[in-house]
Formats: C-alpha cells, sequence, structure tokens
C-alpha cells in the first residue's frame, strides 16, 4: 500500500552534545512535532518542516529534574507532559504566541501569500498552510516515588508506568488519580478470558516498558520487562483501572516494543530475533493469539538477525494499513497490515559496506556493514502518512558482542513515500487501474486502460498488459497551497478523469486536455470537508462531505463538464457521518458512523441545460449487531455475485431487475462478511401513487464470513459471456497469505448438476508482488514495486555535523509490476481433480498471447515442487497437470521448454511422465514444429549417446533445408560439428541411474565474423567484382528493399572470381565428422538442383557456412547440375524469383503484322482480324492491359474468344492451336523460313531471311519499350546466382538465367565459356537442344521471348559450330524417328522429340488441337 519515492530528507537542526535528538512524537492531528533532547524541548511543524519553538531548561533545572527522556501530548495539543531521568513529570502548556507581530502566520508559504485570510480552529491555531507562532510554558511539574518506564496520554489523564509496577493515573492538572490506579503485581492475569484461571504477577515477569490504550480492543496492552506481553482489560464501565484482568499473549518471550492498529483490532509487538508478530483477540477461546509474523524470508537475506539486531521501534500508519518496523543496528521494513513485506532497506542497493572519513585532510577507510537508515532510536507517521520522520544514530565502530562503541552523530530525516488510493478510498473505480496519490503528484498507470474485447473483436485485449510507463499527475500548486494533504484521490473507469479532495474541498482533473478545475468561489471550497470517499459515476464525481455552515454531513454530485460549483451540485442530506462510498453500476452505497448502510439510485437527468441525477435512496440496513465498531470497516462493496451461481427454475425466480444487486461485501477488520438477498418469504409490494405495485428491495440475510486477513478485495460489473468464471469470481488480497479467488463452479448441464456440490469455491495461492488491481480477461494482477539506488552525496552545507561529511543516499523510484495468476488457479483446480473446470477456465484463455507460458509455469510449479520433495507423495500431482496440458496444441513446446529452464536432476522424473523425449522429438518433425524438435535436440544430446544426437540432427537437418529454415540448418550444421566422432559410441553425459548427475554441455562453433557476413542479396556491397556488364546499373542496388531474407555468398566465392578455375577441387577439411556434415549438405544440394530450386539453392549456399557452392557445381555440373528440360526449367525461374514472362506491345504486333503480310502469301487477314482489335486503336506504345474482362480500355466491348493480359494481370489469355504446321526446326538447324508459327494458328513462312533480318531490330527495339522486369531483389539474386554458375561451370543454368533476364551480354560470357574452355561437348549440345525447345516454346506459347533468342542467332550458331566439331560419337543423334509434336498444356518434353530434319514433313497433315488456355502473355 505505501511505497517509499525520491530521496530521504535530512532536517536542518543546531548541534550540540546535549541537544542530539532522542525523541519524536506528534500531535493527534499530526501538525505538529515535539523533538526532545537531554536539555531541551522543541516544537515543529509538519510542512514546512521548521522549528516554531523550542525550551531549554537551565544547568540547574538539569541537575534538578534530570534528562529529558520522553513527552506525550494532550489529545487537544494544548499542553504536553515530559519525562525526566529524576522521576519527574514536566506539564507544558502550548498556547499561540500573540505577542509575535504577525503570529498567525509565522512563516508564510509563496503559494499561500496570495491567497485569502487564513482562518481560526477550536484550539486557537492556523487553519491554513502557513506556521503559527506558537509558546512553550512550563506550568507544573509531579515527581514520582519510582523511576518512570512510559506514559500515555487517555483522555483528559495520564497513565505513567514505573518501575515498582504502578500504573498511575494523573490529571493534566497536575493532581493524581488515585481510584484508577493499579498495581500490577496485584493484577490477575490468565492464558485466556473465558476458562483459565488467572495468576498474580511475579518479579520474574519484570515491569511494564512500553505500553499503548486501545478503546475499540478494550484495554491496555503492555509489554514487560522480561519479554512477556499482556492485555489488561477494564471490568468497570467507568473505566475504573483498579478492577481489571489481563490475559497473556500466548507464546511471547522476547518482546521488545509493541504498535496497536485500532481500525484491525490488532497488537504487532516487536520481538529480539529481529522479527515481529502480529496478534489479534479471539473472541470464541478468549485468547490473544498470534495471527502472523513479520519475518524477512532468510532466502534473501540469510544473516539477517546477526545483521541487523532486534526490533525496536515499530509504528502503523494513520490509516492503519500499514507497519514500519526499524532494527536496533540499523535497515527499515514496511509490511502491509497482515504481513505482505512492501519495501526492506536491508541489502540490495540499500546497504554500503565501506564508509570513506575524511578528517583533517587525511582519508582513511572504515570496513564495516552500514545500513540506511542508521540504528533509529525514534519514528512517526507524518500527516496522511505521505513522511516517516526518524531519528537515527549513526555508528561507525562495533565491538565483538555487535555493540556499537561509538556514536559518530544524531539526524532527524524524513522518508517520502506514495501509497495506494485504496487505503482511504476503496471504491470500485480505484479497484481497475494502479493508481496512487503522492503528497503533490499522482501516478497512474496508463498500461491499465486495455483495449477491451468489444473494441477489437477479442484479439487484442491484453495489449497493453505489459505496459509500465506512469502518468504522472501534478496537483494544482492553487490548490494544494491551502489544503495540503491530499486525502483522498480517485479516477474513473475510463482513466481519463481523476479528482482529489485535500483538507477542504476538492479538484478534478481530465487527461485529454490536461487542465484542473477549481472552485471558483473560495469561500464554497472552504465551507465544505471531503470526510467519507470520492468517487466516479459516469461523467459525476459524487462525494461525502461535511457542510461546516450548515452543520450537517451531505453527498453532493458534481457535473464535470460544468464549473466546479454548489450551483451545479445535487445534495442530498445524510443524517451521520459517512465513512465510506462506494458505486456499483447505477446504484450509490453509503455507510455512516452510525453503522447503517443507505442505498441510493442514481438517475441521470438531461431535461436542464446542464446535467443533473436524481438521488433517491431506495433501502437502509442497519449492521451494528455484525461490526463491533464504525471504523473497524475497511470496505463495503455491491455485487452482483451470489453464493449459489445456477439459476433458479423460472417459477423460484422473483421479479426483479436483471442489474439488482445479489449481495453485500463487508470487510470489518479482515474478515469478509457476505450479506445475501433474502429470498425465502414473498415479496412485499408498496403501493404508491406514482407506481402502486413497485416492489421494494428484498431484505439481506444474515452475513456468512467467506475469508480473513482480507486487505483488498476486487470484484466486476461486467459480465463476458466467454470468460464467466473470471468475471464471476471474487478477488482478495490476503497478505502474508497471498491473494484468494472465491470461483464459480459452472456444471455444463444445469439441470443434473448434483445439489451436493458447491456452487462455489475458494481457491488460495501465492504471489510475488504484492496486488493493486485485477485485470479479470487478461487474467493478470498488477502491483508495484519500489527500487533504490544508492548516491553519494558529498555536503558542504554549513549546517552538516562537522564528523559528517559524505552520505550515502538512495534514491526510491516505484514501477509497475505484472504477474499471471491463471497457473495458479488451474493449479488448484486440478488438485481438487476439478479438471473439467480447469479445461474450461484454460480454453477460454487461449487467445492470450503469454497462454503458453502459463502452461509452462504450471508444470515447472509442479514439477520442482514434486521432483524435490523429500517424502513419498501419494497422489501426485504431475501426471494430471501432463494429462491437462496435452489437451492443447502447445504440449509439445511446453514439455521442453519447462525440460530447458530447470535443473537436470529433474529431467528423469519431468520424462517419465511427459514420455519419452526420443519420441517427442519424431512428433514434432512429424507435425513440422522444427524449431520445438531443436529444443528437443538439446535434451537428447544428454541423454543419447552422440551418434544417437548425430541421427536426430541430420533427420532435423533435413526438414529444416526442406522447410527453408536456413537459420536453424546453419545452427544444426554447427551442432553436427561439436560432435567428437571419436566419442561417438561413447556414454551419455547424464546417466540417470547413479546417484550424481553430471550435467552435460553444449558446444558451440564460434561466431562469424562480420566480414563473411557482408554479401547479402539484399544489400550487394561488392558487385563491382562481377565481370558482367549487366550488374552495372546502382539504381538496382538501391532499390532493393531491406525486409528480404539476407543470403550471403560462399567463401569460394572471392578464390573464383580473381582468377580462373582451377580443375583441381578445393581444399576441405578430411576428417570424419566433415565428410559426414558434406554428405549431408550435398544430397541436400543436389536435390534442389535436380528439381530445379535454384533459389533454395541459392539460400541454402548463402546460409550454410559449411558449404562451398562453386567447388561443388564443378563436380556436379555432369551429374545433378545438367538441364534436361529447358522450357521446364525456365519456367520455373520465372516462378521462384516472380519474374514475369516478356509481352510485346500492341504497335509492335501491328508492324509485325503489316510487314509479315507482305512478306507471305499464306497469311489470313480475317485470322488476324478476328483475334485483335481495330488497327486504329490509338494507345500505340501502351502494354495491353484489359480494363476489365470484357472491355478494352475506352470501355468497347471485346471479342469473346480473347483477353490481353500484362505481367501485373493474373488472367489467363485464350490461345488457338495451330491448324496447320508446315515444319518444325530449330534456328539452330534450320533456316529461319522455315520456322514455326509466330502468333499461334498464323504460319508465318518466306522463303528468305531477309525480311527477318531486317525486322529484327525493330522487334528487339519495340519488345524492349514495355518489357515489365521483376523485383529489384530478384535482379540481383538472378545475377549473382548466373556468376556464380558461371564459375562452377553449369553453362546450362546459366544460359537459362541470361535468358530470363534478357541479357544478351551474359548469353555472349556463357558461349564464350563453352568455347574458350574445355567445357565437355556433352553440355554444349544440352545447351543447343534446350535453345531449340525453347524456340519451339516460343513459337506456340511465349511470343515474347521470340525477339530475344533471334537476337541471339549468332550464339546459336557459335554452338552449331562447337558441336560440329565434336567426333562423331559425341554428335547429335539426329537419325532419330520424328514424330509428330503435340504441345501438352504448353510443355514440350525433350524426352519424347527430338532435334527434326526437313525431309517428309512439309506434307505431313495439320494438327486439329483444341482450344486450351496458357500462362505466357500475347500480343
Amino acid at each position: 500500500m505505501y511505497f517509499p519515492v525520491g530521496w530521504p530528507k535530512y532536517i536542518k537542526q543546531p548541534y550540540s552534545d546535549l541537544r542530539e535528538p532522542c525523541h519524536i512524537i506528534s500531535s493527534c492531528d499530526r501538525m505538529l512535532f515535539a523533538i526532545v533532547s537531554e536539555e531541551e524541548i522543541s516544537i515543529w511543524y509538519c510542512k514546512p518542516a521548521v522549528q516554531i519553538v523550542s525550551y531549554t531548561q537551565s544547568e540547574k533545572n538539569l541537575e534538578k529534574y534530570g534528562r529529558y527522556c520522553r513527552a506525550e501530548w494532550k489529545p487537544d495539543s494544548a499542553a504536553l507532559a515530559v519525562i525526566t531521568s529524576n522521576s519527574y513529570i514536566v506539564l507544558f502548556k502550548v498556547d499561540l504566541d500573540i505577542s509575535v507581530p504577525n503570529h498567525h502566520c509565522l512563516y508564510v508559504t509563496a503559494e499561500s501569500s496570495t491567497r485569502a485570510h487564513n482562518y481560526l480552529e477550536g484550539n486557537g491555531f492556523v487553519d491554513g498552510n502557513s506556521v503559527p507562532a506558537i509558546k512553550l510554558t512550563r506550568q507544573k511539574h509531579v515527581k514520582l516515588t519510582a523511576n518512570i518506564t512510559c506514559c500515555l496520554s487517555i483522555r483528559e489523564e495520564l497513565a505513567v508506568a514505573t518501575e515498582d509496577s504502578f500504573l498511575t493515573r494523573i490529571h493534566w492538572s497536575g493532581t493524581e488519580n488515585t481510584k484508577a490506579s493499579v498495581c500490577l503485581k496485584d493484577l490477575s492475569v490468565a492464558a485466556d478470558m473465558l476458562q483459565s484461571r488467572g495468576n498474580k504477577l511475579t518479579l520474574d515477569d519484570g515491569h511494564v516498558i512500553q505500553m499503548e490504550y486501545s478503546p475499540i480492543i478494550g484495554g491496555y496492552c503492555l509489554v514487560l520487562s522480561s519479554g512477556k506481553a499482556m492485555l489488561m482489560m477494564s471490568l468497570s464501565a467507568r473505566g475504573n483501572d483498579s478492577n481489571s484482568s489481563g490475559v497473556w499473549a500466548t507464546n511471547m518471550n522476547d518482546a521488545e516494543c509493541q504498535a496497536v492498529n485500532h481500525r484491525y483490532r490488532l497488537i504487532a509487538y516487536g520481538c529480539a530475533g529481529a522479527y515481529g508478530v502480529i496478534y489479534t483477540i479471539n473472541e470464541v477461546e478468549g485468547l490473544l493469539e498470534a495471527s502472523h509474523r513479520l519475518q524477512v524470508s532468510c532466502k534473501n537475506f540469510p544473516t539477517l538477525s546477526k545483521t541487523v539486531g532486534a526490533v525496536t521501534c515499530l509504528r502503523w500508519t494513520p490509516d492503519g494499513t500499514a507497519l514500519a518496523m526499524a532494527w536496533k543496528k540499523g535497515g527499515f521494513a514496511l509490511w502491509s497490515v497482515f504481513g505482505s513485506l512492501l519495501a526492506c532497506t536491508v541489502g540490495g542497493d540499500y546497504r554500503c559496506d565501506k564508509q570513506i572519513s575524511e578528517c583533517n585532510d587525511c582519508s582513511f577507510t572504515k570496513d564495516y556493514l552500514r545500513l540506511f537508515p542508521p540504528s533509529v532510536k525514534a519514528m512517526e507517521w507524518g500527516l496522511e502518512g505521505y513522511q516517516l520522520w526518524m531519528i537515527g544514530s549513526q555508528c561507525s565502530e562495533g565491538d565483538e558482542n555487535g555493540q556499537y562503541a561509538t556514536v559518530d552523530h544524531t539526524d532527524i530525516f524524513q522518508l517520502q513515500f506514495a501509497k495506494s488510493s485504496l487505503t482511504v478510498n476503496p471504491c470500485m473505480t480505484n479497484h481497475e487501474h494502479v493508481f496512487l496519490q503522492g503528497e503533490d503528484k499522482l501516478y497512474l498507470n496508463t498500461g491499465d486502460i486495455t483495449s477491451k474485447s468489444s473494441q477489437y473483436g477479442g484479439c487484442e485485449s491484453h495489449i497493453l498488459v505489459g505496459s509500465k510507463q506512469w502518468q504522472i499527475i501534478p496537483i494544482s500548486h492553487s490548490y494544494l497551497a491551502s489544503n495540503w494533504p491530499i486525502r483522498y484521490s480517485c479516477v474513473d473507469k475510463a482513466g481519463q478523469c481523476v479528482a482529489v479532495a485535500g483538507k477542504t474541498g476538492l479538484a478534478h482533473y481530465a487527461l485529454f486536455n490536461r487542465k484542473w478545475k477549481l472552485f471558483g468561489n473560495e469561500t464554497q471550497e472552504r465551507d465544505m470537508v471531503v470526510s467519507g470517499g470520492i468517487t466516479w459515476w459516469k461523467d459525476f464525481i459524487c462525494v461525502a462531505c461535511y457542510n461546516i455552515i450548515g452543520h450537517r454531513d451531505e453527498i453532493r454530485c458534481y457535473p464535470r463538464e460544468s464549473k466546479l460549483d454548489n450551483t451545479f451540485a445535487n445534495i442530498q442530506k445524510v443524517p451521520s457521518q459517512v465513512l465510506l462510498i462506494n458505486i456499483f453500476k447505477d446504484t450509490l452505497l453509503v455507510f455512516c458512523v452510525d453503522s447503517h448502510v443507505m442505498i441510493f439510485n442514481l438517475e441521470r437527468n438531461n431535461t436542464q441545460s446542464n446535467p443533473t441525477v436524481d438521488i433517491s435512496k431506495i433501502q437502509e440496513v442497519g449492521l451494528s449487531n455484525y461490526i463491533p465498531h464504525p471504523v473497524c470497516v475497511t470496505g463495503i462493496v455491491f455485487t452482483s455475485l451470489k453464493i449459489d451461481v445456477a439459476p433458479l427454475v423460472a417459477s423460484q425466480r422473483p421479479v426483479q431487475s436483471a442489474k439488482e444487486t445479489e449481495s453485500l461485501l463487508l470487510n470489518v477488520a479482515g474478515k469478509l462478511l457476505v450479506f445475501q438477498r433474502d429470498r425465502s418469504g414473498p415479496q412485499i409490494k408498496q403501493k404508491e401513487k406514482s407506481s402502486p405495485q413497485k416492489a421494494k428491495p428484498l431484505p439481506f440475510s444474515s452475513p456468512s464470513v467467506v475469508a480473513t486477513n482480507v486487505e483488498n478485495l476486487w470484484t466486476t460489473s461486467r459480465s463476458v459471456t466467454g470468460k464467466l468464471q473470471l468475471t464471476e469470481a471474487l478477488w482478495l488480497s490476503c497478505g502474508c497469505q497471498g491473494m484468494k479467488v472465491w470461483l464459480p463452479i459452472l456444471p455444463k448441464n444445469e439441470s443434473q448438476a448434483h445439489n451436493f456440490m458447491s456452487k462455489r469455491i475458494m481457491l488460495p495461492f501465492r504471489v510475488d508482488i504484492y496486488p493493486l488491481a485485477v485485470l479479470f480477461e487478461e487474467a493478470v494482477i498488477l502491483g508495484v514495486a519500489s527500487d533504490a539506488s544508492m548516491f553519494r552525496y558529498n555536503s558542504t552545507s554549513s549546517f552538516c555535523h562537522p564528523s559528517r561529511n559524505l552520505h550515502d543516499l538512495p534514491y526510491c523510484s516505484i514501477e509497475r509490476t505484472s504477474q499471471v495468476y491463471l497457473h495458479h488457479i488451474l493449479k488448484q483446480l486440478l488438485k481438487r481433480n476439478l479438471g473439467v473446470q480447469a479445461l474450461d477456465l484454460a480454453r477460454c484463455c487461449t487467445e492470450l498471447s503469454y497462454f503458453s507460458h502459463v502452461l509452462e509455469l504450471l508444470l515447472h510449479e509442479v514439477l520442482e515442487a514434486e521432483a524435490t520433495s523429500k517424502e513419498p507423495i501419494p497422489d501426485p500431482l504431475l501426471p494430471r497437470v501432463v494429462a491437462f496440458i496435452q489437451e492443447f496444441p502447445e504440449y509439445l513446446q511446453t514439455f521442453v521448454q519447462c525440460a530447458r529452464k530447470t535443473e537436470v536432476a529433474l529431467w528423469p522424473h519431468l520424462f517419465t511422465t511427459v514420455g519419452n523425449p526420443k519420441d517427442l522429438f519424431e512428433e514434432c518433425l512429424i507435425n513440422g514444429r522444427l524449431e520445438t524438435a531443436a529444443s528437443y535436440l538439446i535434451i537428447l544430446q544428454n541423454l543419447e549417446k552422440p551418434i544417437a544426437s548425430r541421427q536426430h540432427a541430420t533427420l532435423l537437418l533435413d526438414s529444416a533445408i526442406e522447410d527453408r529454415q536456413w537459420e536453424l540448418a546453419q545452427d544444426l550444421v554447427r551442432f553436427l560439428k561439436a560432435i567428437d566422432p571419436n566419442d561417438a559410441d561413447a556414454s551419455p553425459p547424464l546417466v540417470f541411474n547413479q546417484g550424481k548427475v553430471q550435467p552435460g554441455s553444449y558446444i558451440g562453433s564460434p561466431a562469424m565474423s562480420r566480414e563473411e557476413c557482408d554479401f547479402t542479396f539484399s544489400s550487394v556491397s561488392n558487385v563491382s567484382r562481377i565481370r558482367s556488364s549487366s550488374v552495372t546499373a546502382e539504381s538496382a542496388v538501391r532499390e532493393v528493399s531491406k525486409e528480404k531474407v539476407k543470403l550471403t555468398h560462399t567463401k569460394s566465392d572471392n578464390q573464383m572470381i580473381s582468377k580462373r578455375p582451377s580443375p583441381r577441387p578445393v581444399q576441405t577439411n578430411s576428417t570424419a565428422d566433415q565428410v559426414y556434415i558434406d554428405s549431408i549438405l550435398f544430397r541436400h544440394a543436389r536435390k534442389l538442383l535436380s528439381s530445379n530450386r535454384l533459389k533454395d539453392l541459392g539460400y541454402f549456399a548463402a546460409n550454410i557456412k559449411d558449404f562451398h557452392m562453386v567447388a561443388w557445381l564443378k563436380k556436379e555440373r555432369l551429374r545433378s547440375g545438367k538441364v534436361e528440360d529447358f522450357v521446364s526449367a525456365l519456367r520455373d525461374i520465372h516462378h521462384q524469383f516472380e519474374w514475369p514472362l516478356p509481352v510485346l506491345s500492341l504497335s509492335a504486333f501491328q508492324q509485325l503484322k503489316s510487314k509479315a503480310f507482305s512478306s507471305s502469301s499464306l497469311a489470313s487477314l480475317s485470322l488476324l482480324d478476328e483475334d485483335v482489335p481495330n488497327a486504329s486503336y490509338p494507345g500505340q506504345n501502351a502494354t495491353l492491359v484489359p480494363q476489365s474482362a470484357d472491355t478494352d480500355s475506352r470501355g468497347r466491348p471485346l471479342p469473346k474468344n480473347i483477353s490481353f493480359v500484362s505481367t501485373e494481370v493474373s488472367d489467363d489469355v485464350v490461345l488457338k492451336p495451330q491448324l496447320s504446321r508446315a515444319d518444325e526446326g530449330s534456328l539452330a538447324t534450320l533456316e529461319i523460313s522455315d520456322t514455326s508459327s509466330l502468333f499461334g494458328d498464323f504460319d508465318f513462312l518466306a522463303d528468305s531471311s531477309s525480311s527477318l533480318d531486317s525486322l529484327s531490330p525493330e522487334l528487339e527495339l519495340l519488345s524492349q519499350e514495355i518489357i515489365s522486369k521483376g523485383p529489384g531483389q530478384s535482379e540481383l539474386e538472378l545475377r549473382y546466382l548466373f556468376q556464380v554458375l558461371l564459375e562452377g561451370g553449369c553453362l546450362e543454368w546459366a544460359l537459362i538465367i541470361s535468358i530470363v533476364l534478357r541479357d544478351s551480354s551474359s548469353v555472349i560470357r556463357t558461349i564464350n565459356t563453352a568455347s574458350m574452355t574445355d567445357t565437355p561437348l556433352e553440355i554444349v549440345a544440352r545447351m543447343r537442344e534446350g535453345l531449340s525447345y525453347l524456340e519451339l516454346w516460343s513459337d506456340t506459347e511465349c511470343v515474347g521471348y521470340k525477339p530475344f533468342l533471334h537476337a541471339i542467332r549468332s550464339q546459336i550458331q557459335v554452338l552449331t559450330k562447337i558441336a560440329e566439331q565434336a567426333p562423331p560419337t559425341l554428335k547429335l543423334n539426329a537419325d532419330v524417328d520424328c514424330v509428330p509434336a503435340t504441345v501438352e498444356e504448353g510443355n514440350l518434353s525433350p524426352g519424347t522429340m527430338s532435334i527434326h530434319e526437313g525431309q517428309g514433313q512439309a506434307d505431313s497433315p495439320p494438327i486439329q488441337e483444341p482450344q486450351k488456355q496458357h500462362e505466357c502473355a500475347i500480343s
């Protein structure tokens, strides 16, 4: 609830050996502080922390009365009693010093100087932020017979304890009340208040060293010098202590100090063992029994008791929600009311192991443990708990017994705190946000404003759960100057508007416009004091306040949009003071000091210009029989939850609104009471004129105690259909007991639900953070943690003590924390054999991005608990958890991630339950979860022999390369290289049947240097090294998208580029493991190349560093590197690299048409006219892209049998088959006039090549005008592969890439390489044959390639000459019987076709083929 923040503040004070402070105590209103030293007592103001007045006794009085030891305030702050060391009680009168000019404002702050005049309170002090002038007058002194140990102010008297075991009552006037005095030796003290007989105190029990009085508990809480503690209760109704009895605190023998929490009825004892114990009254048995311990975990601080010593000081916060604890040797801890640790300065960044002191220009180092804060003598909370005043003694040396030998100095300092708004204002709107209030600012976590499922379709409801950004809102100085401190704050449900209430009035702030709204009339602000809380309802601020002018309590509602003025407020009078308010939907809940709960209905009224609220009282409930005192009620909530969650039968359902509340939750000193609606009797009808049959709200039945030790509770008014178990649950924060959830048990079939089954179940679970908010639908709790950073501060100020020049100051900051709680609930349900409910709950949360992490946490928690258990577990939970996780597709990943994050010694216990990791590995391969399989491979490395790990890695490598997961493939190659072949048959690193488990280690290859990864397909930095003239366009490099997968080159590329390839193979590592890895890689490479997957081969070579592509290509150019089908290979390249097929423009087509007619008499004009649009179409230079399926660019209808497409439109082209074929031949073997048809059904025949020779340059020019190249990244990849293939001797693939790029220079380089090197003639023959098939394919299916193939006819002739110079045994067989070729879906297989000579084919009849669609474009 409370969290330290900012720097500690050291208070400036005059230094003297006899004036070092030893005690501090605050007045009842915490506005004034009395600081006591040996010879002086001074009065300080709270803010600013300045000294107002001091009284120093003379040397004569010091010798007579002794040193000042302690002090005690009168409840009205009008007097002060000081205890001396010589058994005197000195009484001082505290009054306003009217002799001082401007005595009402001794100090005036800059902010309040412009405000209105200050007003006087009842005691005469100033009501404002100005510091009054106070005089301290000594009145009387009282001498007692024995030494005084402590004193206590009770109403109009002082209770003084002495060493002779007397408890004396003294009036503030100085007279002794002998009737109320009691001798503790005559007191009867028992173990309980009901059955045991009491015994009188003995000398061994000692005397009282500390006491406190609590009217709510009903007695004195005493700590004795023997270490025992007791509760003394008065039997007299008039408070006469002479008739009293006591009860011992059970098992308490080493108490050092105590603190009483009146609100929660708790007694905290600080013990000599460096821990604290919280006691509560068991009213059933009459015992004072321990509730819980306040002990810092030995896991974090193993030597805590020896380091810090005994507990010397305990103080509860003003609201009773947190406890400050200080130790004798230094250190400080802050606990929540029921034992959750909020902050601790022992260890971590708070401690300093060395102190450097400077004296007389020489420095020396003292090695000892220094804690912050130093040894605390006394401490006191400031107003509203924003500061903690401390008096600490900085000790520098210690003896062997742990006692400090010297004390350097004593300081007065303050720790600053921020607290949750739930401490004093536990309203519903504050439950949904992490909202803290500081002294002058507010902290709002913007990540709490999560996007709801209704807005995002339920897919991103958890998008802002992990946000840790604070929205810090400074409170308006205009309001804070005269209304400090801030007492109440609240935030609306949307997290966009906040409201605060200070000493008087209120103010509100909107985040969307960043403006504060204050009262325009300052008188109205000062006439109202918010006393019972503040909350938002829609766009109205609802406050419970006291009207100073009218002397009455009221409920007010102020609209946010209007001015902050009473004119626009809706006011409802209430009969008594309001302590708590809350909102549930349209219902306002008010708890008053008379223990009555009033329920109001809120209805918005928009009839006027400014919106108003109609407040109508609908019910009032008296709860005095269930509440010991109204102050003990710490929270009140209306909710729709009910114990019986199953719907009633239709005949039993009362006629009620769907929004009517079902239960009233009341937190009484940590006990949660549930008041259900009483449905047993008939409904009572109230006949009214306006509503004759209006039903009265149902009364509430007797309460049920649901839980104890409850600090906070969360519920929601939202109801999500898919997550009823989460939204219909009640969440409780129970301090050191963690959290509890009151979960509904929803039967699947309501009609068959068992009557004996409980409808709700309380599930406890531990959390690592202090919860401040619950996100119901996201299954996350939010909290706050405080962190510190130690800084060294060199103080040169004049007021510093001479012996203290260096300080180690911690700077505290707060950060928002979060924790998933779903796995805790699932574990508790499975533990109680509620697997069906656990499965339903988990399935409604599968859309959460961290659901797999939830399953992993569930498995890990159960595994660690059961595997490390020293006792045998009769009913283990792990098998149920494993079966539960297997219901979800993430189970394979969950098992392996849990194993890798768990100690290796626990693996046998895990895999005995989940199954053999080898089987799980194979299942991952079958399901295609290769990353998960790689994780299992690490597990198998420690469980199997190295040879088995190699086999599994090989299988995974095959799948990774096939699935194109190159990073994983490279990691697997490194994994295989790390396996020593000499240890292939060695025993596995882990042998579970041995007593001691030796963890295995994974050895990875060193990381690659940056230079080896410089060349990528997406960022080509060394393009200039490529000798192709086509790779000179820098624009192509700049246009490459950097988001593509990087593809790096092999190490052998640089070697093969600088010089002509050597016929000798590249030298490789000849070790057995390298040969094994090479064989695997070569097999995959052959598979990729033989299946025409050239792009995958490129990525494979670029990412697998052990694969040298050029050297491998030299070996494989006559095997897997040969191309059997050029047409299929060309098409695969186009498809893999997304490279479009070439098209012709309409102008080129029309010119081809006219020139072809002039050179051929067999052409049919009607055929072309039928297939081509009107020749007068003006778009002569545009690519033919249809506007729609049946219209051209002008919207005119096209013929039904043709469609024009471009490279960017995937519409199919309708081509008619060739009706007559005079001959089929190749440009490499036949005359050009004998080529096949150029335009589908049109036969293009010419006796001479002169017409086409003159047409070819124009064809090429016109074709290049409209060619659409592929992506720039693909072009770079193709040119890079061309270079590598050329160096590797795979000229067939290099020729195909050159044709795809339509780069004649690359074709020339390829042909020159074939002619100038020792290229096998088999490759040359396949290249010439492949070009022939490409010509046939371009004639019939892809006309766009025709111009380019004609442009390179000279290089084709060069290939023909090379083949003709070969011996007869190597020449192509041209005598194969010619078979008429039929085009099958655009593919011409070279296995069924050969080079045809011209004889006998001219007279063959034409082949009639059906009309079909093709994939290339035609114009």
